[in-house]
């Protein structure tokens, strides 16, 4: 008897392992169609049919194996649909290919039937997983005992021996069953887990991919501790003219920096911190201690020729531990040559296409402060004139004609500066001031007095004026030394007063802050 038992069993977990195997993605569904339901069926009462094969007889119409079992794990896998497919088969091969057709085979039909229609309801209608086996199991026992009890008179002490040894069997085989179902729901469970788990992680690695190799204008560079890059986007090939497999391996901060700018920012940072900066700590300084809005620096193109980057670095944390940084560079060449043309265009005068009074005071507080640490012997000086009578000109000749009257006068002061470093600028009206710096007295008096005779020589006419038939100019000059503890405001209001003088001696002429003082102590 044990043999045949032995044979059942294995027969049920080997179908077991391999119904799992062929069908694990079908059962990992919630909601099964009837047709799979049915071929889950057939499939357990097929394998009824080998369990039939490897009966043991206790007598020529009682036969015992785990048919019970495959019908329950049937109910399981399909619900009543499929446990009626599986007793199906087991009733057609129970009554016409093994034994004959007797009472008993009758009662054990009638057993197996029931045994199906309450396995099925019982999985159908019970949710909790371990109370479903054991209802199922406790009815097949009755159902089993029952049948037992009627063919009572029939059965001699062996075969009662065999049947309650049967009995035992069906419990603990149908037992084992369950825990081994529920070792492959479980396993299937952590299996779909696994998968769903790579599915986003792929899908997760693929969209930052997507991001990383998608921004166009912007160098996203990953390096080691080293500075060694690991990982770089295909931008830098537009941006930079390199090809990104042939920049793995190498180090970043000197590849695409100025190093004359990194070195300056390295000496700055020692200065600051009193610790030696090299051009990789730099970056890790940035990266730790800047804000996230990063810092503008130079890079340079494969070909040679220069862009300016806003570049933001941050560390990269792996398991609590800095394992490397992430360089964003964006290309902001455009905007920063955008910036500059409106910064210029904010500093100049509309009108006379000279700098305006804003750009004046920043450039002459700039020269003051340069001044102050060179100590240049030569000083700073500064000439401030005006159009003599240029409200007549105005009520004479109307604002357009004045308005080109100031173009002219500009044009003609841009002729007379020439040296990079001096600046004309349109102070208010018809006022002008021109900064000269690293100019004595002297001079600033020739430069003001070529400047007064080249508006003279234009000979641009003014009848309103009286003193000339001639657009003239008075011009006041004022000069100091920086060092010595002046001020940018008094070097402003000595120009003016001489401006004031010589409209007063008579206009057209030059006047000198020092000769006033002069002709005062005199």
């Amino acid at each position: 008897m044990f043999r045949f038992m032995i044979a059942n069993f294995a027969l049920l977990t080997a179908f077991l392992f391999l119904f799992n195997l062929l069908f694990r993605h079908y059962l990992k569904k919630p909601s099964r169609p009837l047709q799979f339901k049915l071929l889950i069926g057939v499939l357990h009462g097929l394998c009824a049919l080998l369990l039939l094969l490897f009966s043991y007889k206790v007598s020529p119409n009682i036969m015992i194996d785990f048919r019970h079992i495959i019908v329950i794990c049937s109910a399981y896998f399909g619900g009543l649909p499929a446990s009626l497919m599986t007793v199906l088969f087991i009733v057609i091969a129970r009554t016409t290919l093994f034994g004959e057709f007797t009472l008993t085979t009758i009662a054990a039909c009638i057993t197996i039937i029931t045994a199906g229609i309450g396995s099925g309801l019982i999985m159908q209608y019970i949710d909790q997983y371990w109370r479903r086996w054991l209802l199922s199991l406790l009815l097949s026992l009755t159902l089993i005992s029952i049948a037992s009890l009627l063919m009572g008179p029939s059965l001699d002490k062996v075969s009662y021996t065999a049947l309650f040894t049967y009995m035992a069997l069906i419990g603990s085989g149908g037992l084992f069953s369950a825990r081994l179902i529920a070792f492959f729901t479980y396993s299937n469970q952590l299996g779909q887990e696994l998968e769903n788990s790579e599915r986003r992680y792929r899908s997760l690695h693929m969209l930052q991919e997507a991001i990383f190799q998608s921004s166009a204008g912007t160098v996203i560079t990953v390096f080691n501790i080293e500075g060694k890059i690991t990982h770089i986007n295909k931008a830098v090939e537009t941006v930079l003219g390199y090809s990104p497999d042939t920049l793995i391996g190498r180090e970043t901060p000197l590849l695409f920096h100025d190093k004359e700018e990194i070195s300056v920012y390295a000496g700055e940072l020692s200065s600051l911190t009193h610790k030696p900066y090299n051009g990789l700590d730099v970056f890790k300084y940035c990266a730790m201690e800047q804000p996230p809005e990063g810092r503008e620096w130079s890079y340079i193109h494969k070909d040679g020729s220069r862009l300016t980057v806003l570049l933001v670095v941050t560390p990269l944390w792996l398991d609590g531990e800095i394992t490397g940084f992430i360089g964003t560079a964006t290309d902001i060449t455009e905007r920063k040559k955008m910036e500059n043309t409106l910064q210029q265009l904010s500093l100049m005068d509309g009108l006379t296409n000279i700098a305006n009074r804003r750009y004046f005071d920043e450039t002459l507080e700039k020269e003051w402060k340069r001044a102050q640490r060179s100590g240049s012997p030569e000083g700073l000086s500064l000439i401030m004139f005006d159009i003599d009578y240029f409200k007549a000109y105005n009520d004479l000749y109307g604002h357009q004609a004045g308005d080109e009257c100031l173009r002219k006068i500009a044009l003609l002061g841009k002729d007379a500066v020439r040296r990079p470093s001096d600046l004309i600028a349109r102070y208010g009206g018809e006022e002008f001031a021109v900064i000269l710096p690293d100019t004595n007295r002297t001079g600033a008096l020739a430069l003001a007095e070529k400047l007064r005779a080249a508006v003279e020589n234009e000979k641009l006419s003014h009848a309103g004026s009286r003193i000339s038939g001639m657009v003239t100019i008075s011009i006041g000059v004022s000069h100091c030394l920086p060092h010595t503890g002046a001020s940018a405001e008094q070097l402003i209001a000595e120009a003016d007063q001489a401006l004031y003088y010589s409209k007063a001696a008579g206009r057209n002429r030059v006047n000198d802050y020092r000769a006033i003082l002069e002709q005062a102590a005199d």
